[in-house]
């Protein structure tokens, strides 16, 4: 333990204002010169808590450096003396760093089970000088080693030899995913069979996420469907609720079974991040004829926030309804196309997209025959057995049910506007139109005669739904 910090002084009691500097430029240099990541005034959220660290330092090959800022200068310190907290003063009052390192340590264990990356803590003199601070009472040289300090005036190369000597050099860098990936756990992509410890978002997404969300302000985010859309929108509620834990959170997704989804994400993103929001401030939301009109909600009348979901599947009497009624509350809507009149967002990622396989029948046969037969192949030959077929129309849902099941002796569900994850089960094979599937993820699916015509039909929101395509459409029998 470096010291207790911190102190009294012999003169009256000082009271700095931050005062304008440029010396920010220097950690820049450091981080390009061996890959290092930092951090001024970084928030931490752990649990239903949050703490403020003025300086974070992460070197691949050292390790991590937890800073404070102090923001005397050499007019403020002149006469003045400091000494080291009494044992039974220390007893009542920790630093600003030692809660903080606990805090921190913490939070990488809960993380990630385990971790050993050696934290080391050092204290940025912003508006002091080297030579300014030879001239201080030796009290301050006491307390504060030099070799600990960051001055206003240090060279990049200054301060990185300072932080190697603190620090044992590692062969074996430690992970940056692992260590700032832990500390911003809220922002990451959920862990995967291929990446363990999840990932970091696109710099696209990432710019999204740091998007100011401002009074009266609509924002929007557009892209292709499996871009990621919803994933970082996810992180973005979160990262709102957790930095403004009384305000209130409307997400409208165009189906209920899309708003569970997205709510147990969210649930997963916490239990993952090692961090809690108000739940109870949370609201999921679908418009229906049997549901009150949003703006006329109490929930609507206490939000901060509303957030709209796959708005090119949202009816756009409902957006507009809100639109006209949003006030002072904040608006962000996500879909395939861009909103207009709005501080708008892009991403060009494409992180799913399905392998299309496409088979054309004759009159002669049908699409059911067709697909009844590819049915009866896929249930025998591949082990998950987890099925979504999409039919144009309604109409068409109970007669491919009651042809599947007969044939097949398999359980089918539709799926409707009433379906919720709540009450019912997927089963083996599901049915439904295009408009029910958001947010679904199955292994395979089967598209019968959809309108190429039709927005929803390419690229499909299927990039979303399914890993796998078959596209069973009519031969064109013509010459």
């Amino acid at each position: 333990m470096l010291f207790s910090f911190f102190s009294s002084f012999s003169s009256s009691k000082i009271v700095s204002e931050d005062t304008p500097s440029d010396n920010n430029a220097i950690f820049e240099d450091l981080t390009s010169s061996e890959e290092a990541v930092y951090f001024i005034d970084f928030t931490l959220f752990h649990h239903e808590s949050h703490f403020n660290i003025d300086l974070l330092l992460f070197l691949p090959h050292y390790g991590l450096y937890l800073g404070e800022k102090i923001l005397w200068n050499l007019q403020e310190l002149k006469g003045a003396s400091v000494k080291r907290l009494t044992r039974q003063s220390h007893a009542l009052s920790h630093t600003h760093l030692e809660s903080t390192e606990k805090v921190i340590y913490q939070k990488l264990q809960d993380v990630l089970s385990f971790d050993s990356t050696p934290l080391e803590r050092i204290f940025w003199m912003k508006n002091l000088t080297c030579a300014e601070f030879e001239t201080l009472d030796p009290s301050f040289h006491e307390l504060l080693p030099k070799g600990r300090l960051i001055f206003k005036d240090d060279t990049a190369l200054a301060i990185q030899s300072k932080l190697h000597a603190l620090h044992e050099y590692q062969a074996h860098p430690f992970s940056k995913l692992k260590v700032i990936g832990s500390l911003r756990a809220h922002t990451l992509l959920l862990p995967t069979a291929t990446d363990t410890f999840g990932s970091f978002l696109s710099p696209q997404q990432q710019l999204f996420l740091d998007a100011p969300i401002k009074t009266r302000s609509i924002l929007s985010l557009s892209a292709d469907h499996g871009s990621g859309k919803s994933t970082v929108l996810i992180r973005k509620v979160l990262d709102y609720l957790l930095t403004n834990s009384h305000h209130v959170v409307i997400i409208m997704t165009p189906t209920r079974l899309s708003g569970e989804l997205l709510r147990n994400e969210f649930i997963s993103l916490m239990e993952f991040a090692a961090v809690e929001c108000n739940l109870s401030n949370l609201y999921f939301y679908t418009p229906s004829s049997d549901n009150e009109p949003l703006e006329t909600t109490r929930m609507f009348q206490e939000s901060t926030l509303i957030v709209c979901d796959d708005t090119h599947l949202l009816c756009n009497l409902s957006l507009q309804r809100i639109i006209e009624h949003k006030g002072s509350r904040a608006l962000l809507m996500c879909g395939v196309t861009k909103s207009l009149d709005t501080d708008s967002y892009t991403l060009n990622t494409l992180y799913r997209k399905p392998i299309l396989n496409t088979v054309h029948f004759a009159h002669t046969k049908g699409a059911l025959f067709t697909l009844l037969t590819g049915l009866k192949t896929h249930l025998e030959t591949t082990s998950s057995h987890l099925i979504m077929i999409i039919l144009p129309n309604h109409e068409m849902l109970l007669e491919y049910k009651k042809a599947i099941e007969n044939h097949l002796q398999v359980k089918c569900r539709i799926l409707n506007d009433t379906f919720s994850l709540q009450y019912d089960n997927l089963e083996e094979i599901t049915l439904s139109t295009p408009h029910y599937i958001s947010g679904l993820n199955v292994p395979h699916s089967y598209l019968i005669n959809l309108n190429n015509d039709d927005s929803l039909y390419y690229p499909l929101t299927l990039s979303r739904a399914s890993d796998t395509v078959t596209i069973i459409s009519e031969s064109n029998l013509e010459g």
